[in-house]
């Protein structure tokens, strides 16, 4: 069977360097002065959302800038601003008009068309997208960026350090983000995969390998098994790291624990500061096993990856007795940065029923009796625990699509 091809998006963080800060700014804030306008204007014209947004901008502009005989409109705009920063801005009131009006009639929805008590926006914070007219010189490690200096709009050169970017990906508009004196180039990249013939399809396939993957509250974030056509066993992992992620935020938690019983003054800037970290330990781990699991799948040739459907929350099925801290809190989030890196990757994902994944002998299916992380079944087979409910999830994976 042939492969098919397409495409996926995913947005590169890059470190952008300049003396131009106040610059960025300045056309930050013009930037959302223009949606805002837009932003109203649309409202009163409620009509144009019927239309596709490049039609519906086109009406805007209409309303706003000179005709070619230089005849003003009547909701003529006079400001001093690029074509494709204004764009940029009309797209992005749009979406902002969209979603509000979506919200809008899902609220009626739901108070059976009573008083609505939703507000428009007033302010816009948002990151200025750069269209191509306001960016050039996308090089390795530079770009050339177009900027309010205060006076007039000017070409002013920046270097940037992050991620390489594919030689043959295509590159959409990026945004600039400015947090603080922290400047990043947010660089959303189309790149081509080779193969993302869906998972029915590759499920039929003469030669086809399924990952099973299962996840722990051990030292073990996640157990990975790898099946052939015929569920014979190619490669298992464990994917460490659990107790060293446990010890890590546990040991902040105590810092904040402490400060509170010995009465000390805990000030906003501390309690911040103790959470974003916990925050960034959580993403490292995330980002480090679902990559780990991703290397693990390449390397083995895998086709698909099957896990088990929580339909509850971890949070709700585990409760409150391994503490929000735990590796099998990170299960949720594992599985959506597993998502995507697997698509890049040309390996899918489906889910398969959790009953008995954990309960059955994945060799005779027999009832376990579970000691720690080890298990006996009824017939005397013995083993991992976590091992054997990553077989049954693989297994089920396989009796999911016929085979």
């Amino acid at each position: 069977m042939q492969s098919k091809s397409g495409f996926y998006t995913t947005t590169y963080k890059i470190r952008l360097y300049t003396n131009h800060l106040n610059y960025i700014k300045n056309t930050e804030v013009i930037y959302n002065e223009t949606i805002i306008k837009y932003y109203n204007l649309l409202f009163d014209n409620l009509k144009f959302l019927n239309l596709s947004n490049q039609n519906c901008l086109r009406e805007l502009e209409k309303l706003t800038i000179k005709s070619k005989t230089g005849e003003k409109p009547k909701d003529y705009i006079e400001q001093d601003i690029p074509m494709y920063l204004r764009r940029a801005a009309i797209n992005q009131a749009i979406g902002y008009v969209r979603s509000y009006q979506t919200a809008l009639n899902n609220h009626l929805n739901e108070e059976k068309k009573t008083i609505c008590t939703l507000n428009k926006a007033k302010i816009f914070h948002s990151p200025v997208v750069l269209y191509k007219g306001m960016y050039k010189d996308l090089y390795g490690d530079s770009i050339t960026i177009k900027l309010f200096d205060g006076e007039s709009w000017r070409w002013f050169p920046a270097k940037i350090k992050g991620r390489k970017i594919n030689e043959n990906a295509e590159i959409l508009s990026p945004s600039i983000v400015v947090k603080k004196d922290l400047v990043m180039l947010h660089l959303p990249v189309k790149e081509e995969i080779e193969d993302v013939t869906p998972i029915k399809e590759r499920m039929q396939q003469e030669h086809i390998r399924v990952c099973g993957i299962s996840f722990s509250n051990t030292d073990s974030f996640a157990i990975c098994v790898v099946l052939d056509e015929n569920k014979n066993i190619i490669k298992a992992k464990f994917i460490k790291g659990g107790n060293e992620y446990r010890n890590a935020t546990h040991t902040i938690l105590a810092k904040i624990k402490k400060h509170k019983q010995d009465g000390q003054k805990f000030s906003q800037r501390d309690h911040k500061h103790y959470w974003e970290k916990l925050n960034n330990i959580s993403d490292y781990y995330t980002h480090r096993v679902s990559k780990e699991i991703v290397d693990f799948c390449i390397k083995n040739q895998v086709d698909v990856i099957s896990i088990a459907d929580m339909e509850e929350d971890v949070s709700k099925h585990f409760g409150k007795k391994v503490g929000k801290y735990s590796p099998i809190y990170l299960r949720k989030r594992i599985i959506s940065y597993l998502q995507y890196k697997a698509f890049k990757q040309g390996i899918l994902m489906t889910k398969v029923r959790r009953n008995y994944t954990a309960s059955k002998c994945y060799i005779c299916r027999g009832e376990l009796k579970r000691n720690g992380s080890k298990y006996t079944c009824e017939n005397g087979h013995q083993g991992d625990y976590f091992f054997n409910s990553a077989m049954n999830i693989a297994i089920m994976c396989f009796k999911k699509f016929g085979k």
